[in-house]
């Protein structure tokens, strides 16, 4: 398509999205209108550091470290709310920033952002991020809807050998609690996540997911590994919940063990329910496309801070992308809004809000 007639969709596509924007602006309430315009601008306009996406909409720096701060505390949540209303929702979890081999960690730098891995011969993220999307069961739209931050519990005892205190909690304890409140205030049918999150604790009414091969279930009057069951469809007690579980050769990629705590679920819906758990893999890839991992700042607030960033500027992205009816990933949408930008050549008649 010809580059005026997308700059036309976009600026048709931003007027629908004014919405989003309302709502974001309330999310933000502790800022005024023209510091939510720069800060999506900011993002959105360039790559690499902080300092340089804030040189190149005019913002001084020094005001966006100290916004950080305030973004940490924002929530994700009533905006995408506004977005899905009271359509059913499928919500996926996941964790990024993950290194396994933290017990060969050396200890980690003062500011609790980066430790030093001797596997990777590097400093690497010592925060991880726990990640939670929803899909639109009736669109098929998907936003990001919680992202927190949390260290191992490796990383938390090397912080207090050092004399830095942190409150640690699982990133399954901080799942639970996200989940509760999803389920209070949207249309939830289904809840997905992998194999690493499935436990006593998370097996809920809702859930799809997956075993590994190993996993002992109860089938009959036996107890028998998934691995050694036959393709096909069985009902079966997992750590005493009864689970629908699907055995099945995946696209020629090997068994795999699906299953459904919602008994009536069909094989059919629950692979599609598992194959959607791919939603929250997208995201943070868009993620770390939008430059998640170049941020890497003194505290622990400024940390979430700019991941708050990101994830509000990849929602309205998302939800552009959506209104344009197109498969684009959100950095070339990004690219097209800096070139309506430089068009339009003000960020209040780009970024109008009612």
């Amino acid at each position: 398509m010809r580059r005026g007639k997308w700059l036309r969709k976009l600026k048709e596509a931003l007027r629908w999205r004014r919405d989003y924007l309302n709502a974001l602006r309330d999310a933000l309430r502790k800022f005024r209108a023209d510091v939510v315009r720069k800060l999506l601008l900011a993002v959105i306009a360039e790559r690499g550091s902080l300092a340089g996406r804030a040189e190149a909409v005019g913002f001084d720096y020094e005001s966006v470290l100290g916004k950080l701060d305030e973004l940490a505390d924002v929530d994700l949540l009533p905006p995408v709310k506004l977005l899905v209303g009271d359509h059913p929702v499928q919500v996926a979890v996941d964790d990024t920033f993950d290194e396994k081999a933290y017990a060969r960690a050396m200890p980690v730098s003062r500011n609790l952002a980066m430790f030093y891995s001797r596997v990777k011969g590097a400093f690497i993220p010592a925060i991880q991020l726990l990640v939670v999307t929803v899909r639109d069961l009736v669109t098929g739209e998907v936003y990001l809807v919680h992202v927190d931050a949390y260290v191992a519990r490796k990383v938390a005892e090397m912080a207090k050998a050092v004399g830095q205190d942190l409150n640690f909690s699982t990133k399954v304890d901080m799942t639970l609690q996200v989940l509760d409140r999803l389920r209070r205030e949207l249309n939830v049918q289904v809840i997905t996540f992998d194999s690493w999150y499935v436990n006593g604790r998370t097996l809920l009414s809702d859930v799809v997911s997956s075993l590994k091969s190993s996993a002992r279930v109860v089938e009959g009057d036996r107890s028998v590994p998934v691995g050694l069951l036959p393709e096909g469809e069985h009902h079966v007690t997992y750590l005493g919940v009864p689970v629908k579980l699907v055995v099945l050769d995946y696209k020629g990629y090997g068994r795999r063990y699906l299953f459904s705590t919602d008994l009536s679920m069909s094989p059919e819906e629950i692979l599609t329910a598992w194959e959607n758990r791919w939603d929250v893999e997208v995201v943070i890839r868009e993620l770390k496309a939008l430059g998640l991992e170049n941020g890497s700042f003194r505290t622990w607030s400024k940390n979430l801070g700019y991941v708050k960033l990101i994830s509000i500027t990849l929602n309205f992205l998302l939800s552009l992308r959506y209104v344009l009816g197109e498969s684009l990933g959100v950095v070339r949408l990004s690219r097209l809004l800096k070139t309506l930008y430089l068009e339009v050549g003000d960020v209040k008649k780009l970024f109008s809000l009612r």
